[in-house]
C-alpha cells in the first residue's frame, strides 16, 4: 500500500519542520512547500536522513504570491494522484505593513488568505484521499482579532499586533466554517494552536511582538512538543471523523469571539472569496 502523502507550508523551522520531520517517521511522505530553495533542500536532507528513506520532496512556492500558490498547487497535483494531509502552518509576524504584489497586506495574505486559496485548489486531491484531513494553524492570540477593514487589508491602515490576531482569527473561523461545509465528506478540518513555541518566530521577535516575546519565552515549549497535536490529528486512525475543532495541548477548546457566529464566519468567507475573484483567481 503506498505512503500517505502530507503537503506542509513553512516546513523549514520551527513547528513546521517538527510536524515534518514527526510525520516523516510515521511513514509518511512528506511534501514541503517552501519558498526558500536552499533552505528547504537543507531540510529535506535533514528529514530524509533521519528517516532513511529519503521519500520526502521539495515544493517551491512564496505565499506572498498568488500566482506562486497557484503554481504550487499545480505543480503537486501533477505529480500526486491523491493527498491524504494538508497542514497550513506557515506565518509571520511582520512589524511594518508590507504589501504584496497582489496588492494585499501582508500578514493577511501570508497567515490567511494564501491558505484559503491553496486548500480549495487541493481539495480535488483530498477528495480522492481515502481520508483527507486539512489541519490549520491557528494561534490563541485570536482572542484578541477583528475582523474589520483595517485588520484585514482593507483600508490601507497597519497595526501589527491586531492584523496578526486578525489572520490568526481568519484561520480558525475559516476552519470551522470549512468543516462545516465539509459534512458528508471523506474531507476533515481542524485547527491547532500549537502553543508558545521556542522558534525563531519567537527568539527573532521585534517591535511591538518583542516584549510579548520576552515574557512569554519562560514558558515557551519545544517545537517538537508544539507539533504534537498536529501530529496526532494528522496520523491518528482516532482523529478520522474528528472535524470542526480548535485544539489546544491535544484537547478541543471553546472558540471565544465576538465573531465565531454563523453570519460572520459566512461573510469572511464571502470576502476571502472576493478578494481571490477581484484578482482573477476562481476557487
Amino acid at each position: 500500500m503506498s505512503k500517505p502523502v502530507c503537503l506542509i507550508t513553512g516546513a523549514t523551522d520551527g513547528v513546521g519542520k517538527a510536524t515534518a520531520l514527526g510525520l516523516a517517521r510515521q511513514g509518511f511522505k512528506v511534501v514541503l512547500a517552501a519558498r526558500n530553495p536552499a533552505k528547504a533542500e537543507m531540510t529535506r536532507a535533514e528529514i530524509s536522513a533521519a528517516r532513511g528513506d529519503g521519500d520526502v520532496e521539495v515544493l517551491i512556492g512564496d505565499l506572498t504570491s498568488l500566482n506562486q500558490v497557484h503554481r504550487l498547487a499545480e505543480h503537486f497535483k501533477a505529480n500526486h494522484a491523491r493527498l491524504d494531509v494538508l497542514i497550513n502552518n506557515a506565518g509571520v509576524m511582520l512589524t511594518r505593513p508590507q504589501v504584496t504584489e497582489d496588492a494585499l497586506e501582508a500578514t493577511w495574505q501570508i497567515n490567511y488568505l494564501s491558505a484559503f486559496l491553496l486548500t480549495h485548489l487541493l481539495m480535488n486531491a483530498l477528495q480522492v484521499s481515502k481520508q483527507g484531513r486539512i489541519i490549520n494553524l491557528s494561534s490563541s492570540v485570536y482572542r484578541l482579532g477583528k475582523l474589520t477593514p483595517e485588520h484585514t487589508g482593507g483600508d490601507g491602515r497597519y497595526s501589527a499586533f491586531g492584523s496578526y490576531a486578525a489572520s490568526k482569527l481568519a484561520m480558525l473561523l475559516f476552519t470551522l466554517q470549512l468543516a462545516e461545509r465539509l459534512k458528508g465528506t471523506t474531507v476533515t478540518a481542524n485547527a491547532v494552536h500549537p502553543g508558545v513555541v521556542r522558534t525563531p518566530m519567537l527568539t527573532t521577535a521585534e517591535g511591538p511582538f518583542k516584549l510579548l516575546a520576552l515574557l512569554a519565552m519562560p514558558f515557551a515549549v519545544s517545537p517538537e512538543k508544539g507539533a504534537g497535536t498536529s501530529v496526532q490529528l494528522a496520523s491518528s486512525p482516532d482523529f478520522a471523523t474528528t472535524s470542526g475543532f480548535y485544539w489546544v495541548n491535544g484537547k478541543p477548546q471553546v472558540v471565544k469571539s465576538a465573531f465565531n457566529e454563523p453570519q460572520a464566519r459566512q461573510a469572511l468567507w464571502q470576502r476571502s472569496l472576493d478578494q481571490l475573484q477581484s484578482r482573477g483567481f476562481c476557487t
